[in-house]
């Protein structure tokens, strides 16, 4: 190869190295004043599961995205109670974690641990617990009770993409999830256990 040739090769190459430092340093800003909580805002209200695109700067939200799982997040702020959680998880792997609002996970489970492939639980603030151990309501309620470090954060459903023509499917399962307020505190029960999270 002349020396011509390997000029040109590299000042290509330093070219584009310098658009994507320079691409990086943009996105620095954003994701350095902008938590998980925050960014996950642009999707729409607290309060609701909406599934994140497969693709776009919508998709990347959230970091360490896993094309091979579909993914819905809802933002929950505990100020005025609890809120109780729903989703399905299918057999063909699904599971659902909650977040601090810097995106820690404290507690997760998978499809294995749903009842008929369906998750109840009720997320508290650390205050909420004791009053919530105090009451006997009557109405059937979630059995999984979660305190939560922080008082807003988000939980996520994934659910596994078996094959493409699987995915619209599994969005609309993702999304049709339920975060909703609670006028009521679940019953008296042992405090949940933190599922193991993987990093």
């Amino acid at each position: 190869m002349s020396l011509t040739r390997v000029a040109y090769v590299l000042a290509v190459g330093l070219v584009l190295a310098g658009l994507v430092h320079i691409g990086s340093l943009l996105g620095v800003p954003r994701f350095a004043t902008q938590g998980p909580f925050e960014r996950l805002a642009e999707l729409g209200p607290e309060w609701r599961f909406i599934a994140l695109a497969d693709e776009g700067d919508a998709a990347n939200l959230l970091p360490f995205r896993d094309p091979a799982f579909v993914t819905a997040a809802c933002r929950y702020d505990l100020t005025d109670g609890p809120i109780a959680v729903e989703a399905v998880l299918p057999s063909t792997y699904g599971a659902i974690s909650v977040h601090n609002r810097t995106g820690q996970p404290f507690y997760a489970l998978t499809d294995r641990a749903a009842a008929d492939g369906r998750v109840r639980l009720t997320i508290l603030a650390q205050d909420d617990v004791a009053a919530a151990e105090q009451e006997d309501l009557a109405e059937e309620r979630p059995k999984i009770r979660i305190a939560s470090p922080t008082m807003t954060g988000f939980v996520l459903v994934r659910l596994f993409v078996a094959g493409e023509s699987a995915r619209p499917a599994m969005r609309d399962l993702a999304a049709a999830a339920t975060c909703a307020k609670t006028t009521a505190s679940p019953p008296p029960s042992s405090e949940a256990d933190p599922a193991p999270v993987s990093p």
